[in-house]
C-alpha cells in the first residue's frame, strides 16, 4: 500500500484532491490507520482515479462523475467522449492543449489496466557528484524544461572550456504530487574547476547506496509509466523510497528531436525495509535481532477461522482521542453481564462503506454461543468464516504490527485484502494484569491476488 503522499506522486494528483474525492465517495482510501488517521491507497485504485480525472477534464461535475462510475463506463465510451471534446479544445490556447494531452495519457492508462510497461528495474549505487543547479518553486511540472534551458544558457561561458560533464537532470523535492508550486531543481554535473556564474548554485549532490532505476524512451507525457513501474517494484520487493526522485535527461528535449526519441532515466533512492517482531518473548526478541541483521523475515500464520459471534460495546469514529482504549476500560468491568460466553475477547474492526471517510466501527466484545440476551448498551456482531494472516504483537506494538502487516508484508505476499473485517484476539497468552507486555494477535483478512 502507498501512503497518500506517495500515491499522489504516482497518480500525479494532489493530496488535497485525493482527500476531496474520499469525502465525496469517489475514491475512498484502501485503508485508513485507525490509530493515526493516515490514509493508504493501492496501485489497483489507479484505474478508477484515471477515469475520474479523464471525466473531470471532459467537463463533467463531480456528482455526474459519481453517477457515471456507478455505471462502470468502459474505456471505449470514454474514448468517444474525448474525441468529441477534441473539436472544442483545438480552438483554445496552449493550456487547453496541454489538458488534452493529459486526458489522452489517462485513457492510455485505462486501456492498459493491469499491464505495466516492459521496463527493467536496475539497482545501482550512485556516487556523489558536484553539480550546478537552479532550484525554484515552479508553476507546474512542465516548467522543469524551461528551467533546464535557463540553466543551459547560464552555463555557456564564452571562450572557455565546457564545464558540464554529463547530462542534465531534474530533482523533485516534494513528498507528494502538486498541481502547482512544485519544489524542483534543474542541475548539471560540473567540472571541479568551475568557478561559478550568477544565479547558479554549486553543491554536492549526495550519493545513494541503492538507487532503483528504469530507462524511459519516448514522450515526457508517459513518464508516469516509469514511476508506476518503480513504485510497484519497490513494494513487491520490500523497499521504500527515502529521498527526492531524479530524472536524468540522457537524450532530449531538443528543438529538432521528436519526443519519441527522448531517453530519460528515472531514479528513486530506496532502502530495504527492516522486518521486525512485535512481541516481547525471548523467541521473538531473537527473531527481531536476526531480522535487523537482514538474515530473517517475520511470516504470519495463514489460517481459516470459522464464523463466530461477539457481544460487546460499540464505537464508531476515527479514534482521534484514544476512544477505543477508553471504551475497553468501561467494558471490562461489565463482561460478567454477558450470557453464554464461549471464547476469548475480541476487538472487531469493521470498515463501513457508507460512513464518512475515515470512520470505522469497533466492537470490544466476547465470543458467545448465541446472542439471545444482549445487555443494555451493548450490541452483537457476527464475523463470517474467512482466511486470515495472523500476526503476534502487544498493545505497545499494535500500531506497528498493523503497519507492517498492511504495508510491508501484504504487498510482497501474493495476497490482497480479503474482507471488510479485521480483529484483535485476546487469548490465553494475554494477561490483563500485564496488558502492555502480553501477546495478542491481529487477524488480517486475505485472499489470493
Amino acid at each position: 500500500m502507498l501512503k497518500i503522499g506517495e500515491f499522489s506522486k504516482v497518480a500525479q494528483v494532489s493530496v488535497k484532491t485525493l482527500r476531496l474525492y474520499g469525502e465525496l465517495g469517489l475514491l475512498r482510501p484502501a485503508w485508513i490507520d485507525r490509530y493515526t488517521g493516515y490514509r493508504y491507497y493501492t496501485l489497483e485504485q489507479l484505474p478508477r482515479l484515471n477515469r475520474i480525472l479523464a471525466l473531470k477534464d471532459l467537463g463533467f461535475s463531480l456528482e455526474q462523475i459519481k453517477q457515471l462510475l456507478r455505471e462502470d463506463l468502459p474505456a471505449s465510451q470514454l474514448r468517444g467522449m474525448v474525441r468529441l471534446k477534441c473539436a472544442e479544445l483545438q480552438q483554445r490556447i496552449q493550456e487547453e492543449q496541454d489538458r488534452l494531452a493529459r486526458v489522452e495519457a489517462r485513457l492510455q492508462q485505462i486501456e492498459q489496466e493491469g499491464h505495466l510497461p516492459g521496463y527493467s528495474v536496475v539497482l545501482k549505487r550512485v556516487e556523489p557528484q558536484r553539480v550546478g543547479g537552479i532550484r525554484r518553486i515552479l508553476p507546474d511540472y512542465r516548467a522543469m524544461f524551461r528551467l533546464v534551458a535557463e540553466l543551459h544558457t547560464a552555463l555557456q561561458v564564452p571562450n572557455s572550456a565546457p564545464v558540464v560533464t554529463g547530462p542534465y537532470l531534474g530533482l523533485y523535492y516534494d513528498a507528494e504530487y502538486r498541481d502547482r508550486g512544485v519544489d524542483a531543481e534543474a542541475a548539471a554535473p560540473l567540472a571541479r574547476a568551475w568557478r561559478g556564474v550568477p544565479g547558479v548554485t554549486a553543491h554536492d549532490l549526495p550519493g545513494v547506496e541503492t538507487m532503483a532505476c528504469v530507462i524511459h524512451q519516448g514522450s515526457y507525457e508517459r513518464l508516469h509509466e516509469a514511476y508506476n513501474t518503480l513504485m510497484a517494484w519497490t513494494q513487491a520487493n520490500g523497499f521504500r523510497v527515502i529521498g527526492p526522485n531524479r530524472e536524468i535527461y540522457l537524450q532530449g528535449p531538443e528543438p529538432e528531436l521528436p519526443p519519441s526519441r527522448y531517453i530519460t532515466e528515472v531514479q528513486l533512492p530506496v532502502e530495504k525495509v527492516t522486518v521486525i517482531s512485535f512481541t516481547t518473548s525471548q523467541k521473538e526478541k531473537e527473531t527481531m535481532e536476526t531480522a535487523d541483521k537482514g538474515q530473517g523475515t517475520m511470516e504470519p500464520r495463514i489460517v481459516t477461522k470459522p464464523a463466530f459471534t461477539v457481544v460487546g460495546m460499540r464505537y464508531q469514529g476515527r479514534n482521534q482521542h484514544n476512544e477505543i482504549a477508553q471504551m475497553w476500560d468501561v467494558f471490562n468491568p461489565r463482561i460478567g453481564e454477558i450470557a453464554d460466553i464461549c471464547g476469548p475477547a475480541y476487538g472487531v474492526c469493521i470498515t463501513l462503506a457508507d460512513a464518512p471517510e475515515g470512520e470505522f466501527e469497533y466492537i470490544a466484545g466476547m465470543e458467545v454461543n448465541a446472542a439471545d440476551q444482549i445487555p443494555a448498551g451493548m450490541v452483537s456482531r457476527s464475523v463470517p468464516e474467512q482466511t486470515y494472516a495472523v500476526f503476534p504483537c502487544t498493545l505497545q506494538t499494535l500500531h506497528r504490527a498493523y503497519d507492517y502487516a498492511y504495508h510491508t508484508w501484504l504487498p510482497q505476499s501474493g495476497y490482497q485484502v480479503g474482507g471488510d473485517i479485521d480483529f484483535e484476539l485476546y487469548g490465553e497468552e494475554f494477561d490483563p494484569e500485564d496488558a502492555a507486555n502480553s501477546t495478542l494477535y491481529i487477524y488480517i483478512p486475505i485472499k489470493p491476488k
